[in-house]
């Protein structure tokens, strides 16, 4: 089975999206899917911000996907999750670094992991850094 891993480290609704969507695919592909949550982009799985829809949105794409109420990243990761071999962590260093657990976020996430936990787990397949 091919391996496709994602480090996913921005908070910009559209690549949020664009990396929903490609893991997603990825996954019902047949293909073993990695998804990497580190830096500014692990704010966006929060919780409150998906309650308030505060996502930092770059341009039009992103408005649209707001006003047209389309689906969002994070039910992507998941319908992929049901579909596939996909898998959700979480950075160790964002979470301590921002003070909280993962009960603040989600349930979106496998398991908390650190870099070296993550390039295990991304062994041997393609790592792309979005």
């Amino acid at each position: 089975m091919e391996r496709i891993s994602f480090v996913l480290a921005s908070d910009s609704l559209e690549k949020l999206h664009a990396v929903g969507l490609m893991a997603s695919v990825a996954a019902v592909s047949q293909m073993e899917v990695n998804v990497f949550v580190t830096m500014n982009a692990i704010t966006a799985f929060r919780k409150s911000t998906v309650e308030k829809k505060g996502f930092r949105v770059e341009g039009e794409v992103g408005r649209h996907l707001l006003e047209k109420n389309s689906q969002m990243f994070y039910d992507l990761l998941e319908q992929g999750k049901m579909m596939g071999s996909l898998k959700v962590y979480a950075c160790a260093m964002a979470l301590e670094l921002v003070g909280e657990g993962l009960d603040k976020y989600l349930p979106v996430f496998d398991e908390v992991l650190g870099v070296a936990g993550f390039l295990g787990k991304a062994g041997g397949g393609q790592v792309l850094f979005v």
